[in-house]
């Protein structure tokens, strides 16, 4: 497998050197050619990079609510790629899973997890959606035992990951870390819904 790599780097090497004498040959017109052609340059046109804070456009439904069995962040489950840009904007990236078809796109701090471009999971952080909140009450502000209290016992709990799996198959994921003022005390960031479509 290293010898493929290296081999293949050193193609690219030789080739990307070609490539840079013919534009030192042919400068403005073709380059600019190549530029506007380029997949990458294309790709990244549809991205909006570097931005944790991302406050939505506009939504029918409440940013702030998260339903287990609806949704969150002002959208639902089933939802498309497109809904969901058409609501929080450019995604900052995606993760394809070309064998099952399944995207990750991030939009600020958040995740959107679809399978064949239907909504099927969510992941709300708290530097993007920081009010958000259950209909039970449990927030960002919560604690550890204030949603064991409101879930019960968790399915799974894993330093501090605690996940939840409600009758009718949807998936709660809560992820708490160590505050920054007060390492003793455990900070909820995170909160992810999965709809049983999502095979967690």
């Amino acid at each position: 497998m290293k010898k493929h790599i290296l081999i293949i780097s050193v193609i690219l090497v030789i080739n990307g050197c070609g490539h840079l004498s013919d534009q030192s040959i042919h400068k403005n017109k073709e380059s600019s050619a190549v530029n506007a052609g380029s997949y990458y340059e294309q790709l990244n046109s549809l991205l909006s990079r570097k931005k944790l804070k991302v406050y939505p456009k506009t939504s029918d439904r409440d940013i702030n609510r998260i339903e287990v069995e609806k949704g969150g962040a002002g959208v639902l489950y089933g939802s498309t790629t497109d809904d969901v840009i058409a609501i929080w904007g450019k995604p900052s990236g995606f993760l394809i899973n070309d064998i099952r078809d399944s995207w990750d796109m991030y939009i600020g701090a958040c995740r959107f997890g679809f399978v064949e471009n239907s909504l099927v999971y969510i992941s709300i952080h708290n530097v993007t959606v920081p009010d958000a909140k259950f209909d039970n009450g449990i927030s960002f502000e919560s604690s550890i035992e204030d949603v064991l209290d409101a879930f019960g016992e968790p399915s799974k709990a894993s330093d501090y990951f605690y996940t939840f799996r409600n009758d009718n198959g949807f998936v709660i994921k809560f992820h708490f870390t160590p505050d920054s003022k007060n390492k003793d005390i455990e900070k909820l960031i995170a909160v992810s819904i999965y709809h049983p479509d999502a095979g967690k």
